[in-house]
């Protein structure tokens, strides 16, 4: 299945202002990338630690399928 990430409103200023945009445009998580786990983005500084927030699976009009993983920052525990 095809995967995709979006980014909570803290993560994203975050990123932007890391300038980290391309690489998490790149970011392919698997399947198996559960909520509540770690993605950590390691660089010449100090790594960049998100959270999967959420994850849900978007059905397109012709039947597509996608599993979104939203990525928070500062990566805190997930509550429901």
């Amino acid at each position: 299945m095809k995967t995709a990430i979006e980014l909570t409103q803290t993560a994203r200023r975050k990123v932007d202002a890391e300038g980290l945009d391309d690489r998490v445009a790149g970011l392919v998580l698997g399947e198996w990338a559960q909520t509540g786990d770690f993605v950590e983005l390691a660089g010449d500084g100090e790594a960049l630690v998100f959270i999967i927030h959420a994850r849900r699976i978007r059905i397109e009009a012709d039947g597509r399928q996608t599993l979104v993983f939203k990525l928070d920052h500062p990566a805190r525990p997930v509550t429901r």
